[in-house]
């Protein structure tokens, strides 16, 4: 894992993890010839309470749903839970199934089964299928680098999302107080740590551009919310008081923002 600076040159081969607002990364793949699709319509196998959840999000943006689930009396719970949504009863990991079903013929599939093995094999079927955007869940982080490079990019592991939580909350209470940490994410096979801090009066060197400041190795101040507009900064950038902050660290552990320095005491 690397932290590029600006001295950094891309290498084929190379995986690369892209911050930006989402017109600008829009912008970004279109440069690349590679527009992303606009997804209207969601496939979902298993549904999980975390397809529950799923569905409802999705019906508020106005999304077309379709839930298989193996279990009838689960089915019909979804089908009152969202009469929009048209619920299958079957087994989702039958490329049968899903043929008669035009599964095809939506923008994304995701699968929440409760087996990470079902999960991310239909998903690469999918994949194979032609759909655009796949998605599969997975808790086995092990399997992650397998079916990266068998070219399924999109594994959530619920797992890791709770583990992220709890060390936000845990540094939370260790760091009482310096700038209080809001969100903690983990990426990159997990090597990665992205962190969202509120800039108080404790944080050293406000006012200072980023181009200047004593930052340690393997720290990038990658998004800087400011009057809610959301800002990519630049070596000029200097940090003020009530502003949110995205760090990215890697071999770092940050409690407080002032642990991104080498002058912190």
């Amino acid at each position: 894992v690397t932290i590029p600076n600006g001295d950094f040159i891309p290498q084929p081969g190379d995986r690369l993890h892209l911050i930006g607002t989402p017109v600008g990364i829009q912008q970004f793949f279109r440069l690349l010839g590679r527009n992303l699709p606009k997804v209207n319509s969601v496939f979902i196998v298993g549904g999980s309470r975390i397809a529950q959840y799923l569905s409802g999000m999705l019906e508020q943006m106005n999304m077309s749903v379709t839930i298989v689930d193996n279990q009838e009396e689960r089915c019909n719970f979804l089908s009152e839970a969202f009469p929009k949504a048209l619920v299958l009863h079957g087994d989702g990991t039958d490329p049968e199934l899903l043929a008669s079903e035009h599964f095809t013929s939506h923008d994304s599939f995701i699968a929440l089964t409760g087996r990470d093995e079902d999960n991310l094999l239909i998903s690469l079927y999918a994949k194979q299928q032609g759909i655009k955007k796949v998605v599969a869940k997975c808790n086995r982080d092990n399997y992650f680098s397998i079916v990266h490079s068998a070219g399924l990019e999109s594994v959530v592991s619920p797992k890791l999302i709770t583990v992220g939580r709890i060390l936000q909350v845990v540094r939370s209470f260790k760091n009482k107080k310096g700038s209080v940490m809001v969100a903690l994410h983990r990426f990159a096979d997990i090597e990665v740590e992205a962190s969202e801090f509120v800039v108080n009066h404790t944080v050293h060197h406000l006012g200072t551009p980023l181009k200047d400041l004593p930052l340690k190795p393997g720290i990038l101040i990658a998004a800087v919310l400011h009057q809610n507009k959301v800002s990519i900064p630049s070596g000029d950038t200097v940090l003020h008081q009530g502003e949110r902050v995205i760090v990215v660290s890697y071999d770092q552990i940050i409690l407080n923002f002032n642990d991104i320095y080498l002058d912190n005491p």
